[in-house]
C-alpha cells in the first residue's frame, strides 16, 4: 500500500476502512456465496430483485459511504472488483427474472397450478381444514410458484401460507417444469457461477487486505463495543 500520508499506529482512519467497509462487505460475501452454492438466490417476485445479494454500495451503511471513497482512493482496484461484482450481479438478476416471466406466460404451468389448487381446495382442505383458502388471488400463487422454483426452494417454513401445498406439489412441479427450464435455467446457473466465482476471490483477497492492515497498524479486526451492522436484523432471518 502506497500513501501520501502513511496512517500511523493505531489509525482511526484504518480502523474506519476495516470496521465500517471490509467487515459488512466480507460478512456479506460469506453469506453471498452460502446462497450461491446452495441455489437459493432468494429472489423476489414482489421486487424483481435478490433479497440478500445486494450490490455492494448496499452492504455498507449510507452514513459511511465518506469511509467508502476514501477506502477506494487508496485502494482502486477494489474500485475496479466492486463494480466486477455489481455487473456479474446484474446479469444473474436479470436472468432469473427472465425465466420466471417466462415460466408465467407458459400456458401449461399455469394449468399445473390451477390443477394443484383445485387438487388443494377439494382433497387436502377437505381432510384439514385449518388449512388457508388458497383460491384468490390465483395469480399471486402461480407467481410465488414460480419464485420457488427459481430458488430451487424445496420446502416452506410452517408458518408460510403456502407451506402445505408446496409440501405437497414441489415435487410435482419440479419434475414437469425441468424440462422446460433447461435452456434458460442453464443460463441462470452458468451466471450464478460466474457471480460465485467473482465473490469467493472478492472475499478472500479483502479478508487478505484486512489481516494485512490489523497487523501493519495495530488495530483490532472488529471494534470491542461493535455498532449495530446494517444487516444484523436481516442475516438473523431464515432464507427460504
Amino acid at each position: 500500500m502506497s500513501f501520501d500520508v502513511k496512517p500511523g499506529r493505531g489509525s482511526e482512519r484504518v480502523k474506519a476502512w476495516v470496521y465500517t467497509i471490509l467487515n459488512p462487505v466480507i460478512d456479506s460475501l460469506r453469506r453471498e456465496t452460502d446462497l450461491l452454492k446452495s441455489g437459493n438466490l432468494s429472489w423476489r417476485v414482489h421486487s424483481k430483485r435478490f433479497e440478500y445479494i445486494r450490490p455492494i454500495a448496499e452492504l455498507i451503511d449510507v452514513n459511511q459511504q465518506p469511509n467508502l471513497e476514501d477506502f477506494l482512493a487508496e485502494h482502486p482496484t477494489f474500485g475496479e472488483r466492486f463494480n466486477q461484482h455489481d455487473s456479474a450481479l446484474a446479469i444473474l438478476e436479470k436472468a432469473v427474472t427472465d425465466y420466471v416471466e417466462g415460466l408465467l406466460r407458459a400456458s401449461d404451468f399455469r394449468e399445473q397450478v390451477r390443477e394443484s389448487l383445485d387438487d388443494y381446495e377439494s382433497r387436502l382442505r377437505e381432510a384439514n381444514p385449518t388449512y388457508p383458502d388458497l383460491r384468490e388471488p390465483r395469480d399471486k400463487t402461480a407467481e410465488y410458484v414460480a419464485e420457488f422454483l427459481a430458488n430451487n426452494s424445496r420446502s416452506l417454513p410452517r408458518h408460510y401460507t403456502l407451506y402445505a401445498f408446496w409440501k405437497e406439489y414441489a415435487a410435482k412441479f419440479d419434475a414437469i417444469f425441468r424440462a422446460f427450464a433447461e435452456p434458460t435455467y442453464h443460463g441462470v446457473k452458468g451466471k450464478t457461477q460466474e457471480l460465485l466465482d467473482i465473490s469467493q476471490r472478492l472475499r478472500i483477497d479483502l479478508e487478505a487486505l484486512r489481516l494485512a492492515l490489523v497487523r501493519e497498524y495495530d488495530v483490532p479486526a472488529a471494534p470491542l463495543d461493535p455498532p449495530h451492522s446494517v444487516f444484523q436484523e436481516n442475516a438473523s432471518r431464515r432464507f427460504r
